[in-house]
């Protein structure tokens, strides 16, 4: 029986596991030098918008409202539906809200629900419309 034992301990085994930083065995240890990590790469630049966000107003979509498949509007988080419901009627893209209530929404909270208002940000000074500089419909 004492045989049996020392075989089933002889026989662990912790799989090696290395990365950049440090060694995993059957305990944590560092390397003798310390490994340099290249810096990360800077996040892409979001697309220059051209075409007024149906909900803000704000140059946001890169291409036409009717050509714009499910590009939301990172100002407002309005999602653009296609199918192009019109001012009342509730939009499948966002949840069943109409366009009226997103833009009420919008200039009440910042975004089109308020637990969307952390995820939005204030436009970019390209994305306000030179027009008459106001937003919102």
């Amino acid at each position: 029986m004492d045989d049996q034992r020392k075989r089933r301990e002889k026989f662990r085994y912790l799989p090696e596991a290395r990365n950049g930083r440090f060694i995993l065995t059957d305990r944590a240890r560092q390397p003798e030098e310390p490994v340099s990590m290249p810096a990360p790469e800077p996040e892409p630049e979001e697309p220059a918008g051209i075409c007024p966000c149906p909900c803000c107003g704000y140059l946001t979509f890169p291409v036409p409202r009717e050509d714009a498949i499910a590009n939301i509007c990172p100002v407002c988080f309005w999602e653009n539906d296609v199918f192009d419901p019109g001012e009342d009627d509730p939009s499948d893209e966002n949840g069943g809200m109409t366009l009226r209530q997103g833009r009420e929404n919008f200039r009440k909270y910042g975004a089109v629900r308020p637990d969307l208002v952390r995820h939005a940000r204030p436009p970019l000074p390209g994305e306000i419309p030179q027009e008459s500089g106001k937003t919102g419909a």
